[in-house]
């Protein structure tokens, strides 16, 4: 879960955090520090544990502010020495260098009562062409932006998936939940709790399914949404 999100983020800034098979954290940002500190900051309690997954080299710096943390698995597109060095202070932890991993291809292998199946991963890369406006109010290039990374995450959140973005960072992730207007709630809550938006921020959402019912909609507006992506 933790790579396929990341190798389908734009190369070299791509940061994710994941717990459980979760992502709890997702950002993209050219300065490879603040695209971690970024993915941290949408849960931080979750993440204690978790899974960090970078599509970029990880060096000295970085190494630093990640063992600021508990994580069991630290996976990189590479590591120099001195980060090397740095991580492996930490006992029990999995370094992992996915540099050489291609997604291309991939088929995901799934089994239960002496059956195998046998599917193509989900990891294309969205762009405009995969998606089609239906409300009078087109978003412009910078809401789409927001709504197509809210929508890569959100196909690998356990359904029912809601996730919350802000400048392509996630700030609120509701998981796994038999009803989608619970997941609204928790995405809501924890962007709250965590106090990660301000007045004026932008906050843009997605779904993995489409809303049955005008609930969830109406949920997600009031907590200040203001674009919402689903597959419908």
């Amino acid at each position: 879960s933790a790579i396929n999100i990341s190798k389908t983020l734009p190369k070299n800034t791509g940061t994710v955090i994941v717990k459980h098979a979760n992502p709890c954290g997702v950002s993209i940002h050219k300065n490879k520090i603040e695209s971690y500190k970024k993915a941290l900051r949408c849960d931080p309690i979750s993440a204690f544990g978790g899974i960090v997954s970078c599509n970029y080299k990880i060096k000295k710096n970085l190494a630093l502010e990640l063992n600021k943390m508990f994580y069991e698995v630290i996976i990189g597109n590479g590591f120099d020495k001195e980060a090397i060095t740095i991580l492996k202070k930490k006992k029990n932890i999995r370094i992992i260098d996915a540099s050489n991993l291609k997604i291309k291809n991939f088929q995901n292998i799934v089994s239960n009562f002496n059956s195998l199946l046998f599917q193509s991963a989900d990891n294309k890369i969205f762009t405009r062409k995969n998606i089609k406006i239906v409300s009078k109010k087109k978003p412009n290039k910078q809401t789409l932006n927001n709504l197509l990374f809210a929508f890569n995450v959100c196909r690998n959140v356990k359904s029912n998936a809601i996730v919350l973005t802000k400048n392509e960072t996630t700030v609120g992730i509701g998981s796994g939940q038999p009803s989608r207007l619970d997941s609204c709630k928790i995405a809501i809550e924890k962007m709250n709790k965590l106090k990660s938006i301000n007045k004026n921020d932008q906050i843009f959402a997605a779904s993995d399914a489409f809303f049955p019912f005008v609930d969830g909609f109406e949920k997600l507006v009031q907590a200040g949404v203001s674009a919402i992506i689903q597959p419908s």
